[in-house]
C-alpha cells in the first residue's frame, strides 16, 4: 500500500492528523513556512471544537500582529469571528527564552537566595539566551509546562529552525551535558580537604589549566565562571530530569511530529533523513508537509487557451515544465516514505 497523499482540506486533514495527537511538534529549516503554519493548524483545531495553545518562535511581525502576541512570553486568547461559532478556544505565545530559562531556574533552585545569585551571574545572563541548546531546551520546557497544567486538548510547538530537523531533539541532551558534575568541578574551588598522590597531581594539572585560562580571559571572568558552576550544583540534577521528562513526553503516543518542507531537493533530502534518523529514538513523524508546492492560481492540468506565439503562452508552457518536473520529483520523494507517513501539499496561495 503506497502513502496517504492529499492536497491540504480542512475536514479530511483535522480527521486524519489530530484525531489521537495531545501535542503537535512542527519542525523543518527555515523558510518554509512552519511558524505560519503552526499557526494555521491551530486555528483549524479550534474550529474543531478544540481548545488550543501555539507556542511560537520569533514570528514574523505580521503574524504577531494577526495573532495579537507580544515578546513577553506570556499566553493570549486569540479571537477571530469564525472562532466564536464554534466551542474551540485558539491561545498563542511567543516563547522568551530568557524568561522560560530564568522560571526553571528558580524552580529547581528551591532556594531564592541561590537562584538570586545565578539569576545576576553575567555568565548566566549571556549562556541563557545564546548557548547553544539554550533556545531548544526552553522550548521543551515550556512546552512541558504547558502540557503539566492540563489546560489545553492540543498543544502545538512551533519549533527553532536548524541546520538539521533533528539537531532540534539532541540539544537538550548536550545542554545537561555541558552543566554534568564532571565538568562543573572543573570550575568549581576545591574545597579544603587531604588528597591522594593521583588526585594531588591531576589537582595540580587542573589549577595549571584554570591559570592560564584565567590568564586568557581575565581573572574577573574566571570568578563570574567558578561563582556560576557552584551556584547551579543546585538544580543539576533537576535539569537531567527534566531532560529526561521531556524526552518521554516527545516518545509518547499522543506526540505527533509534522515535518514541513517545500518543493526543493537539499530539503526533501532532509526530509528523508529526518524521517529515518527520528524513527531510531522511538518519536512519531505521523505528517510531512511540502508547502508551497505549486501554485493556486494556475491550473497546470489544462493546456493553454493562448495564442502559442505569443509571450504569454511560452511563459505558461515554461511553468507547465517546471512544475511538471517537481511532480516527478514528489513522486520519487512520496515512495521513500513509509506507508505510516501522511504526505500533505499545501499550495501557494494568491493571497495570506
Amino acid at each position: 500500500m503506497g502513502n496517504r497523499q492529499s492536497t491540504i482540506k480542512g475536514d479530511s486533514f483535522m480527521n486524519t492528523s489530530f484525531e489521537n495527537a495531545q501535542i503537535i511538534v512542527c519542525v523543518g529549516s527555515g523558510g518554509v513556512g512552519k511558524t505560519t503554519l503552526s499557526a494555521s493548524l491551530g486555528f483549524l483545531a479550534a474550529q474543531k471544537n478544540k481548545r488550543v495553545l501555539v507556542l511560537t518562535i520569533d514570528p514574523s511581525q505580521r503574524l504577531k500582529t494577526t495573532l495579537n502576541l507580544a515578546d513577553d512570553g506570556e499566553i493570549y486568547q486569540v479571537h477571530h469571528p469564525l472562532l466564536e461559532k464554534t466551542n474551540g478556544k485558539l491561545f498563542a505565545g511567543v516563547i522568551n527564552a530568557k524568561k522560560t530559562f530564568d522560571e526553571f531556574v528558580k524552580k529547581a533552585s528551591k532556594v531564592d537566595e541561590v537562584a538570586n545569585r545565578i539569576l545576576k551571574n553575567k555568565l548566566y545572563i549571556q549562556l541563557s539566551t545564546t548557548l547553544s541548546g539554550s533556545q531548544e531546551f526552553t522550548a521543551l520546557e515550556k512546552l512541558y509546562s504547558a502540557k503539566e497544567s492540563n489546560n489545553y486538548d492540543l498543544i502545538i510547538l512551533d519549533t527553532p529552525p536548524s541546520q538539521h530537523a533533528i539537531d532540534f531533539l539532541k540539544a537538550p541532551q548536550k545542554l545537561s551535558r555541558l552543566f554534568n558534575e564532571g565538568i562543573a568541578k572543573w570550575f568549581r574551588d576545591p574545597k579544603a580537604q587531604k588528597i591522594g598522590f593521583i588526585s594531588s597531581i591531576v589537582y595540580s594539572g587542573t589549577k595549571q589549566v584554570l591559570k592560564i585560562l584565567e590568564n586568557l580571559t581575565g581573572s574577573e571572568f574566571m570568578k563570574q565562571l567558578a561563582d556560576f558552576f557552584n551556584n547551579i550544583e543546585s538544580w543539576q540534577g533537576q535539569l537531567d530530569e527534566r531532560v529526561s521528562a521531556v524526552h518521554r513526553l516527545l516518545v509518547h503516543p499522543t506526540t505527533h511530529f509534522f515535518l514541513v518542507t517545500s518543493f526543493d531537493y537539499a530539503k526533501l533530502k532532509e526530509a528523508e533523513y529526518f524521517n529515518r534518523e527520528i524513527k531510531k529514538d522511538g518519536y512519531q513523524l505521523t505528517t510531512i508537509i511540502i508547502n508551497r508546492a505549486h501554485p493556486e492560481w494556475i491550473d497546470l492540468r489544462q493546456e493553454a487557451q493562448l495564442d502559442s506565439q505569443s509571450k504569454l503562452a511560452e511563459l505558461y508552457n515554461q511553468m507547465k515544465k517546471y512544475y511538471s518536473e517537481r511532480e516527478q520529483m514528489y513522486s520519487l520523494f512520496s515512495k521513500k516514505m513509509t506507508t505510516s507517513n501522511q504526505v500533505v501539499r499545501l499550495p501557494e496561495l494568491e493571497s495570506d
